[in-house]
């Protein structure tokens, strides 16, 4: 019986404990006066406008944030409306067509894979080229990319490997 009764008492003290938390009052603010300081004087003279300018005011969004594009832009495009397009020089001469489009890590487009030469896609060699170096020119049917170089320049230009190909090529394990 002395058991039950120390269990029961024990079990209300411990229930009763948040509400006697609540109840106390709290601790009254410290009164003492802050330490007198001197007055600080403006300078008689303004500073420079140019060390008063403010910092231009920047907008931060929280990482993971998403962000939704609902609709595509004037001026924007697709990737699939970029790859299969031609690719001709300033003569209006073909030299390949977009067969890839190489993107940074921040998704920036960086190259236009073209495939140059050979027939039917067969034979046919990989060559990046910076989007710098390509224009936009509308045609009947849609749309081509101009570069201001020849065909024996692209000919003669470095074939574009993937890291895949580059790993095969080396022996490296791909990842």
């Amino acid at each position: 019986m002395t058991n039950k009764l120390a269990t029961l008492t024990a079990l209300a003290a411990l229930a009763l404990s948040p509400a006697v938390a609540l109840a106390q009052s709290p601790t009254a603010p410290d009164t003492t006066p802050p330490a007198a300081t001197d007055p600080v004087t403006p300078p008689l003279t303004p500073a420079p406008a140019e060390k008063m300018a403010t910092p231009p005011a920047t907008t931060t969004i929280a990482p993971n944030t998403p962000r939704f594009v609902d609709a595509q832009a004037g001026g924007q495009m697709l990737s699939s409306d970029l790859i299969g397009t031609d690719v001709v020089t300033a003569n209006d001469e073909k030299l390949g067509d977009i067969s890839d489009i190489l993107f940074e890590k921040d998704g920036k487009a960086v190259a236009a894979v073209i495939d140059v030469g050979g027939f039917l896609g067969i034979g046919a060699k990989a060559v990046a080229i910076s989007f710098d170096s390509l224009t936009m020119a509308p045609t009947d049917s849609g749309q081509k990319l101009v570069v201001a170089m020849t065909k024996e320049e692209l000919n003669t230009a470095p074939q574009f490997k993937t890291m895949a190909e580059a790993r095969s090529a080396s022996g490296a394990p791909s990842q």
